[in-house]
């Protein structure tokens, strides 16, 4: 008689550390979760941060943050770049070293791991980092003064009762991101401010602060006067060429105006002169064909319409003058055909 016990899912199965449930998972997210879970699944392998997300779905930037975070709850440690279980080193460490020198070499690993993450901050580049599910944000909302803290701020600024998706998209602001609380504070009344006080908006701009690196006050406050610097010269701009409806500036259209009136100094008067000659010649609005026009004027030392007036009339009386000498050299040649044919 032969048996054969069919496990189903259960013939393959690897360890997860005890750990993982009782320390790690309270303050884990799906992200952290699922790059650890894979990585155990595949400690044979040597996996690389994109075989992490391709398998996972995790976007490639979150990775070294969710491995970081494994390492500071003692379940993974990371030595010359090369990631070990944390108990068998700690094991090997107790055996080798005394108490005292263990407590050096734990303080000086916690120190460098926070320069990790640091690193890691301040490098931010993401266009898209994923928010924490609604059990995470409610378990962190319950024990996370910090973010309770934010909660009640961003509710009085913005004067409604945030979803649990707001909350999220605040939450992913401070920890993913790694915005501090006074500088998503500045956001909110930032976005305000230029009537954009929604929280798909202060997602969308909190992204692009964390990937620009701003992450003090200091940083956010010339962040936001560059913005409203920004936006004051493309108005200028926007009344001077006469655009009632043109939509959402591009970045592109943002740094020309600013050139044109921080940098050049050019008046209305100017501006509207170089976009009547830029239609008169292209018969539409070309924003890089007003900048060539403007650049030209600018390395001329032109500033205004009498210097403009100027450099037309100096420009004029060349061009004559080169016509007057052509056709001088024209006769000269055909003087000299007709003595050539006579003789």
């Amino acid at each position: 008689m032969s048996i054969k016990l069919n496990l189903g899912a259960w013939s393959s199965v690897f360890a997860v550390p005890s750990k993982v449930v009782d320390e790690g998972l309270k303050f884990s997210d799906g992200v952290k979760l699922k790059v650890l879970l894979y990585v155990l699944r595949n400690a044979d392998r040597n996996l690389t941060d994109s075989d992490i997300s391709s398998a996972t779905g995790v976007n490639v930037t979150d990775i070294p943050e969710a491995l970081d975070y494994w390492i500071q709850r003692g379940i993974l440690s990371k030595t010359n770049g090369e990631f070990t279980p944390a108990q068998q080193e700690n094991n090997d460490k107790l055996t080798d070293n005394s108490e005292k020198e263990l407590k050096a070499e734990t303080k000086q690993s916690v120190e460098g791991i926070a320069k990790d993450v640091g690193e890691i901050k301040q490098k931010f580049v993401v266009t898209k980092p994923q928010k924490p599910d609604y059990v995470f944000t409610a378990q962190r909302l319950a024990v996370d003064k910090d973010l309770k803290i934010l909660v009640g701020e961003a509710q009085s600024a913005l004067g409604k009762v945030l979803s649990n998706s707001d909350i999220a998209t605040l939450l992913m602001l401070k920890d993913t991101c790694g915005l501090p609380l006074d500088v998503i504070l500045m956001l909110i009344q930032y976005c305000i401010s230029i009537n954009k006080a929604n929280m798909r908006s202060i997602e969308n701009i909190g992204i692009k602060w964390a990937d620009d690196g701003v992450f003090s006050v200091e940083e956010a406050d010339a962040k936001i006067r560059q913005a409203n610097l920004s936006s004051h010269n493309y108005s200028i701009v926007k009344t001077a060429f006469g655009l009632t409806n043109p939509g959402s500036p591009t970045a592109k259209q943002l740094e020309c105006c600013n050139r044109w009136i921080t940098e050049w100094k050019f008046s209305s008067e100017m501006l509207r002169e170089a976009y009547e000659r830029c239609v008169d010649t292209k018969g539409v609005m070309r924003f890089n064909y007003i900048d060539g026009i403007l650049k030209r004027w600018h390395n001329a030392g032109v500033m205004n319409l009498n210097d403009l007036a100027e450099l037309d009339s100096d420009k004029k009386k060349k061009t004559t003058t080169k016509k007057r000498k052509t056709s001088y050299d024209i006769d000269e040649i055909k003087k000299i055909d007709t003595l050539d044919f006579i003789n």
